[in-house]
Protein backbone atom coordinates (compact mmCIF):
# COMPACT_ATOMS: atom_id res chain seq x y z
CA UNK A 1 0.00 0.00 0.00
CA UNK A 2 1.22 3.64 -0.63
CA UNK A 3 1.55 6.39 0.94
CA UNK A 4 -1.94 7.48 -0.92
CA UNK A 5 -3.73 4.81 -0.29
CA UNK A 6 -5.56 4.16 2.91
CA UNK A 7 -7.54 0.87 3.80
CA UNK A 8 -10.84 1.46 5.39
CA UNK A 9 -13.24 -1.86 6.58
CA UNK A 10 -11.12 -4.13 4.02
CA UNK A 11 -11.70 -1.85 1.15
CA UNK A 12 -9.01 0.18 -0.55
CA UNK A 13 -9.57 3.49 -0.90
CA UNK A 14 -7.53 6.28 -2.87
CA UNK A 15 -6.46 9.78 -1.25
CA UNK A 16 -5.13 12.34 -3.18
CA UNK A 17 -2.48 14.45 -1.51
CA UNK A 18 -1.44 17.87 -3.34
CA UNK A 19 1.95 17.87 -4.16
CA UNK A 20 4.71 19.22 -1.84
CA UNK A 21 7.93 20.68 -2.13
CA UNK A 22 9.42 17.56 -0.83
CA UNK A 23 8.10 15.44 -3.50
CA UNK A 24 11.13 15.56 -5.63
CA UNK A 25 12.35 19.38 -5.43
CA UNK A 26 9.23 20.68 -7.08
CA UNK A 27 7.44 23.61 -5.95
CA UNK A 28 3.26 23.33 -5.26
CA UNK A 29 1.44 25.28 -7.78
CA UNK A 30 -0.18 28.13 -6.40
CA UNK A 31 -4.15 28.15 -7.54
CA UNK A 32 -4.63 31.74 -5.27
CA UNK A 33 -2.42 34.10 -4.75
CA UNK A 34 -0.68 34.47 -1.39
CA UNK A 35 -0.82 37.37 0.25
CA UNK A 36 2.69 39.19 0.00
CA UNK A 37 4.52 40.46 3.21
CA UNK A 38 5.68 43.83 3.31
CA UNK A 39 7.93 46.11 5.65
CA UNK A 40 6.25 48.26 8.53
CA UNK A 41 7.66 51.12 6.71
CA UNK A 42 6.17 50.33 3.20
CA UNK A 43 3.15 49.77 4.70
CA UNK A 44 2.84 53.40 6.54
CA UNK A 45 4.16 54.53 2.57
CA UNK A 46 1.28 53.25 1.34
CA UNK A 47 -0.95 54.37 3.98
CA UNK A 48 0.30 57.85 4.21
CA UNK A 49 0.06 57.77 0.05
CA UNK A 50 -3.72 56.17 0.45
CA UNK A 51 -5.07 58.82 2.38
CA UNK A 52 -3.69 61.88 0.92
CA UNK A 53 -6.59 63.48 -0.21
CA UNK A 54 -8.43 63.09 3.07
CA UNK A 55 -7.88 66.63 5.30
CA UNK A 56 -5.56 66.87 8.08
CA UNK A 57 -7.67 67.23 11.71
CA UNK A 58 -5.77 69.03 14.41
CA UNK A 59 -6.89 69.74 17.90
CA UNK A 60 -4.44 71.30 21.01
CA UNK A 61 -4.93 68.71 24.18
CA UNK A 62 -3.66 69.13 27.80
CA UNK A 63 -3.28 66.22 29.99
CA UNK A 64 -3.56 66.37 34.15
CA UNK A 65 -1.99 63.84 36.56
CA UNK A 66 1.48 63.26 37.46
CA UNK A 67 2.99 63.47 34.12
CA UNK A 68 5.84 65.30 34.59
CA UNK A 69 9.53 64.31 33.31
CA UNK A 70 10.46 62.59 30.57
CA UNK A 71 8.63 59.63 30.82
CA UNK A 72 5.21 61.01 29.36
CA UNK A 73 6.78 62.90 26.83
CA UNK A 74 8.77 59.99 25.62
CA UNK A 75 5.85 57.68 25.35
CA UNK A 76 4.08 60.04 23.71
CA UNK A 77 6.72 61.06 21.13
CA UNK A 78 7.61 57.21 20.10
CA UNK A 79 3.60 56.75 19.93
CA UNK A 80 2.83 59.81 17.47
CA UNK A 81 5.98 58.48 15.64
CA UNK A 82 4.37 55.31 14.68
CA UNK A 83 1.13 56.53 14.16
CA UNK A 84 2.53 58.94 11.60
CA UNK A 85 1.08 61.83 14.16
CA UNK A 86 2.39 65.22 13.75
CA UNK A 87 2.37 67.87 16.49
CA UNK A 88 4.47 69.10 19.94
CA UNK A 89 3.91 68.60 23.66
CA UNK A 90 5.85 70.03 26.81
CA UNK A 91 5.53 70.13 30.52
CA UNK A 92 3.79 73.54 31.74
CA UNK A 93 4.42 75.17 35.20
CA UNK A 94 1.15 74.02 36.22
CA UNK A 95 2.27 70.43 36.54
CA UNK A 96 0.19 69.28 32.98
CA UNK A 97 2.05 68.30 29.60
CA UNK A 98 -0.16 70.69 26.63
CA UNK A 99 0.36 69.87 23.27
CA UNK A 100 -1.03 69.72 19.58
CA UNK A 101 -1.67 66.95 17.23
CA UNK A 102 -2.08 66.42 13.66
CA UNK A 103 -3.02 63.67 11.77
CA UNK A 104 -5.42 62.12 9.12
CA UNK A 105 -8.64 60.69 10.72
CA UNK A 106 -7.64 57.39 11.47
CA UNK A 107 -4.14 58.28 13.31
CA UNK A 108 -5.72 61.54 14.85
CA UNK A 109 -8.26 59.12 16.40
CA UNK A 110 -5.84 56.49 17.47
CA UNK A 111 -3.63 58.93 19.05
CA UNK A 112 -6.42 60.54 20.81
CA UNK A 113 -7.67 57.92 22.73
CA UNK A 114 -4.20 56.62 23.69
CA UNK A 115 -3.59 59.93 24.74
CA UNK A 116 -7.02 59.84 26.88
CA UNK A 117 -6.53 56.37 28.09
CA UNK A 118 -3.16 54.84 27.85
CA UNK A 119 -0.63 57.51 28.15
CA UNK A 120 2.86 56.08 29.97
CA UNK A 121 2.78 53.48 31.74
CA UNK A 122 3.99 55.47 35.09
CA UNK A 123 2.40 58.61 34.47
CA UNK A 124 -0.70 58.33 36.28
CA UNK A 125 -3.21 60.48 34.38
CA UNK A 126 -6.02 61.80 35.61
CA UNK A 127 -8.01 63.13 32.79
CA UNK A 128 -6.86 64.64 29.03
CA UNK A 129 -8.98 67.61 27.85
CA UNK A 130 -8.83 68.55 23.85
CA UNK A 131 -9.50 71.50 22.17
CA UNK A 132 -12.13 71.66 19.55
CA UNK A 133 -10.85 69.56 16.75
CA UNK A 134 -10.00 71.40 13.08
CA UNK A 135 -9.89 70.42 9.47
CA UNK A 136 -6.74 71.84 8.07
CA UNK A 137 -5.80 71.05 4.33
CA UNK A 138 -2.24 70.48 4.49
CA UNK A 139 0.43 69.38 7.63
CA UNK A 140 1.93 72.42 9.22
CA UNK A 141 4.52 70.21 11.53
CA UNK A 142 6.86 68.19 9.90
CA UNK A 143 6.65 65.64 12.91
CA UNK A 144 6.35 65.53 16.56
CA UNK A 145 8.39 66.98 18.93
CA UNK A 146 8.85 67.44 22.32
CA UNK A 147 9.12 71.44 23.42
CA UNK A 148 11.92 72.27 25.59
CA UNK A 149 11.29 75.43 28.07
Amino acid sequence: MTSNETQTEGRRRRVTLPPSTSDKGAPSPKNSEEPKRISHTEFQKRVTSDRSDEPVLSCQFEVFGIVQGVSFRMYTLRRAQKLGVRGWCKNTNENTVKGEIQAHRHSFESMRLWLKHTGSPTSRIDKCIFSETVELTEFTFTNFSIVVD
